[in-house]
């Protein structure tokens, strides 16, 4: 007999499954509202994510241009190389089932394409054949995308693509848009200019400072693709423009630029610093940076690349890989950094500058003080020394600047009192950044008023105790010789946008009015003596007025090993025109190494530090519209300009050299003066030769250039005349007692024809 429920049992079965089936009915209803109401932007992202593709449309990085319009940084459209594998795989797939694809030489399809491919990309690129064979058959069952190369400039992009459609290849080669970063100047301001990494994105320099106004925002393309990943025709493709970056115009100047990192290379050159040297040009009104300079630097082209020679030659000493990596991160990080902005140094009697007006402003000396030096000078338990073996005796303040006496400055900065010492520093903006416009500038180690004792404020006086940056001792310099304003340093003038529009423009800032117009007055003129003084110091240039103060400090930061190491910082800070400053600059040489002749080291700013700013005051000073207004004893120190006389009777010729003044030497037994030497223009010294050749085929005479290296003016008189040479006392302290010659415009040994014109700089071992 068959089991039949009962009407009671299918209604308790029910009131068990009924409650089940409504909850279950519930759940579906629920998620069924989250998933097209709740969640319904996640999961349309989601829907969207698979049914439609975004391709980015990069956006070109804006420029960066000198105050002249020049290009320093750019960018360029570049293209990734890439090839479709899939491609590939499906011909051969489709071959295996059809019998009949070979081509007419028998080679299949897909070998064809392969083969095409290969030799293409093998020829076009840095790739081997069995490179791109690799990537043209690996994964082909799932990937569409293998890179060949990136970064290939448009020319070989055309032409790998116009051979891959004369090859029929399809879309088997194809190319993503990219944009690189190129830098014209290559090594020139590499340090204020900075560079991109791989993404991008600004590092160092004004690259990263301004990155945001300079990188732009990308577009998109958003098109729909079918279930295997194929585009196809959406009437509601989007195109979201890219916005170009804007473009950065700065306050330096290229010409300027060079001349300042042509003669800081040459100092580098002759003074070998262990740890790099800096150099800043800028308006001393407004605080725009003409030219900065870090040397060795790097070209931005190549920035992996390590250019300094010592830094190198370390490198390839190092055997164990791990740490040529630790040491190769280095030593590539310190030639990246900005030594101007970013690294400390005690300036040294530059900072004289300082002290001086501070006390000037305050009244507790005045030009007509006196100041004693005995060589030592006694604070508390400690003796101080002048930077010179001997006592300068009894001074006045301009002659204590000039002489750059220690002694006289712990006096003076004890008068001032360390009080009001720290309130002036502070002032001149050494305890805070300048705020100039780059990245990495650092924060200053300093004494404070409570911290200092009286042996702290005295080496304090004359630079050794503080450590500051390059970009704080010439802005501070600045407001000295410029009415007494502190203005903020900046390197960008304007910021330009696609169309032409200016976004953002630079004002001259001033923070703080430190000392009066009376006292700047008074230190203009002071520092201009200190140049003119006794004829003319190793900054002097003829037909110029110039204010400056050199220094040499030592690196006390552990006092026994920086005297046994003799490391010493020198460093120059120079002005012009001296009455109406508006051109301000500093050098600074970290550690130099080499030696005199005689074996001493050279370390004093006046030998090391000048002649770099002298000779690009040299060439900037006319670049700028200032131009050399002679003294008549400047005018007879120049010489007299060499008129032509060729082809002139060799008896006119005569009389017309020497009514100038000149020596005449005749070679030949002809009638007409064939060529003269030197030649027609040429600067020749009162009383010097002039070589008049009068035949034919005349064979010109030289002579070998000797070494007067170190020498007195007397001495290299001597030599060169006895060499038959011509010379010329160039700029520089030629007239200053135990002044030596630093430099020769021809190098010893040289083969120069008789006459010739040997122009020689002279200059003076001050240390200060």
């Amino acid at each position: 007999m068959s089991y039949q429920p009962t009407n009671k049992m299918r209604f308790k079965l029910n009131l068990v499954i009924l409650p089940l089936f409504l909850a279950f009915t519930g759940w579906i209803i629920v998620s069924l509202f989250n998933t097209s109401i709740t969640e319904n932007n996640k999961y349309q992202a989601l829907a969207n994510e698979n049914q439609f593709k975004s391709t980015i449309v990069k956006a070109n990085r804006g420029s960066i241009y000198d105050t002249n319009g020049k290009i320093l940084a750019q960018s360029a459209m570049v293209y990734s190389i890439c090839v479709n594998p899939k491609k590939i795989y499906d011909q051969q797939q489709s071959e295996l089932k059809n019998s009949d694809v070979d081509t007419e030489s028998g080679i299949p399809e897909s070998q064809r394409m392969i083969n095409a491919a290969a030799t293409i990309l093998s020829e076009e690129l840095a790739v081997t054949y069995d490179f791109a064979v690799k990537k043209l058959t690996t994964n082909g069952a799932d990937s569409k995308w293998a890179l060949i190369a990136k970064s290939i400039e448009k020319p070989v992009y055309d032409k790998i693509m116009t051979r891959a459609e004369e090859d029929n290849l399809g879309d088997l080669i194809f190319s993503e848009p990219d944009t690189k970063r190129y830098y014209p100047q290559a090594e020139l301001a590499a340090s204020v200019i900075g560079f991109t990494n791989f993404d991008g994105d600004g590092v160092y320099g004004v690259e990263s400072y301004y990155n945001e106004y300079l990188k732009g925002v990308d577009g998109k393309i958003i098109s729909a693709r079918d279930g295997y990943g194929n585009e196809m025709p959406y009437k509601n493709d989007k195109m979201y423009e890219s916005q170009d970056g804007n473009s950065v115009y700065l306050t330096i100047d290229m010409t300027l630029q060079y001349y300042v990192e042509k003669y800081l290379q040459q100092q580098v050159q002759a003074h070998a610093p262990a740890e790099r040297a800096c150099a800043i040009m800028m308006n001393a009104k407004t605080g725009a940076v003409y030219a900065m300079a870090t040397v060795p630097g790097y070209d931005l082209n190549d920035k992996n690349s390590i250019y300094d020679k010592n830094a190198a030659a370390f490198l390839s000493g190092i055997v164990d890989e791990e740490e040529y990596s630790e040491q190769y991160a280095a030593k590539r990080e310190q030639q990246w950094k900005n030594k101007a902005i970013t690294e400390l140094y005690f300036p040294g009697s530059v900072f004289k500058v300082i002290t001086g007006s501070s006390a000037l402003e305050e009244k507790v000396i005045d030009l007509n003080s006196s100041f004693d030096c005995g060589q030592v000078y006694q604070v508390a338990d400690v003796q101080m020394h002048c930077w010179a073996s001997y006592s300068h005796g009894m001074q006045d303040f301009t002659t204590a600047m000039t002489n750059s006496c220690n002694p006289a400055f712990i006096q003076i900065g004890q008068r001032l009192g360390k009080d009001k010492f720290f309130e002036y520093f502070k002032a001149f903006g050494f305890t805070e950044k300048t705020g100039i416009d780059l990245p990495g500038e650092a924060d200053s180690i300093y004494a404070n008023t409570s911290e200092k004792g009286p042996v702290e404020l005295a080496s304090s006086s004359f630079g050794q105790t503080n450590k500051v940056t390059p970009i704080q001792m010439i802005t501070a310099y600045a407001a000295v010789i410029n009415g007494g304003y502190l203005v903020t340093p900046y390197v960008v003038s304007k910021i330009v946008d696609p169309n032409g529009n200016i976004v953002k423009t630079t004002e001259p800032s001033v923070k703080r009015q430190v000392i009066s117009e009376e006292t700047s007055a008074q230190m203009r003129e002071v520092l201009e003596n200190v140049v003119v003084a006794k004829d003319g110091s190793n900054a002097y240039i003829k037909g110029y007025d110039i204010g400056g103060k050199s220094g040499t400090s030592q690196k006390l930061d552990d006092p026994e090993w920086a005297i046994y190491q003799n490391q010493y910082v020198s460093s120059y800070c120079a002005f012009a025109p001296a009455d109406d400053p508006e051109i301000i600059m500093l050098v600074m040489v970290d550690e130099p190494t080499a030696a005199d002749q005689n074996g001493a080291l050279m370390y004093y700013g006046s030998v090391v530090a000048v002649p770099a700013v002298a000779n690009t005051l040299k060439e900037a000073l006319p670049y700028l519209g200032y131009y050399p207004e002679y003294t008549q004893a400047e005018l007879d120190a120049l010489g007299v300009t060499l008129p032509s006389v060729e082809n002139e009777s060799v008896s006119i010729a005569k009389e017309t050299l020497e009514s100038q003044g000149l020596q005449v030497t005749v070679i030949g037994e002809g009638e007409k003066v064939m060529a003269q030497v030197p030649i027609r223009g040429s600067q020749v010294p009162r009383n010097g030769k002039v070589i008049l050749y009068t035949e034919e085929g005349y064979k010109t005479e030289y002579t070998t250039v000797p070494n007067i290296i170190g020498r007195s003016l007397s001495e290299v008189n001597t030599i060169l005349t006895n060499a038959n040479l011509n010379f010329k006392v160039g700029d520089g302290a030629s007239n200053q007692a135990g002044a030596v010659a630093y430099s020769q415009n021809y190098a010893e040994g040289d083969e120069v024809p008789v006459g010739t014109i040997i122009e020689v700089i002279f200059v003076t071992k001050d240390q200060g």
